[in-house]
């Protein structure tokens, strides 16, 4: 029997998961891979420069099926009759605005795990990335062993997986876990995400 890719997860608080991913990726399709990448929280709209790889390589699908950032209802103060209104959190001196409800976070998320399922059983990748699914998984808006389920299906193609909030059953499928920890960080002394170095 065929043996099964490699399963790498990037993980936990510090900043660096979904650059190693891109770092993968990018080794990946200049060995001529066919990769595709699904971002699970960022959305099509951002302007994140690895958007721009899509005009660089005829092997990489990405697609970005996020809603952007996922702020939980529970304890902002939002009824559930509310909750297309806009969700607000300060962070670091600077404002997260999530416009998205909790059902439309919940449906992208599913909606991405379908495409990462038709692509997995296709076969015609040899690198799936799922970007911030560990973030989707552990905010709720995905099940995680529906996530197992469709990981079981990648026969050769090997995954990358990236977030915060991994549990021990997704490090015990892993063959690869590394954890990202923040020792520090320029946001914790005001400043803001720079072009080029952070998206």
């Amino acid at each position: 029997m065929a043996k099964k890719g490699l399963v790498y997860l990037f993980e936990g608080g510090g900043k660096g998961k979904t650059s190693a991913a891109l770092g993968v990726a990018v080794r990946a399709l200049m060995n001529n891979w066919k990769v595709v990448w699904v971002a699970f929280i960022k959305e099509e709209s951002w302007n994140v420069s690895e958007k721009k790889l899509r005009d660089k390589f005829e092997n990489l699908e990405m697609y970005f099926v996020g809603k952007g950032f996922y702020i939980s209802n529970q304890g902002s103060g939002i009824r559930d009759q509310d909750k297309k209104k806009l969700k607000i959190v300060r962070v670091n001196g600077g404002v997260v605005v999530d416009k998205a409800s909790e059902d439309e976070h919940k449906r992208a998320a599913k909606d991405g795990l379908k495409l990462v399922e038709e692509k997995l059983v296709s076969g015609n990748y040899q690198l799936v990335v799922l970007d911030e699914v560990v973030n989707a998984i552990s905010e709720g808006l995905l099940i995680e062993n529906e996530v197992l389920e469709v990981l079981s299906l990648r026969g050769k193609a090997h995954v990358v997986l990236t977030g915060r909030g991994a549990s021990e059953k997704l490090e015990a499928v892993a063959d690869l876990v590394t954890e990202c920890r923040k020792v520090k960080h320029p946001y914790d002394l005001g400043v803001t995400a720079v072009k080029g170095l952070d998206y």
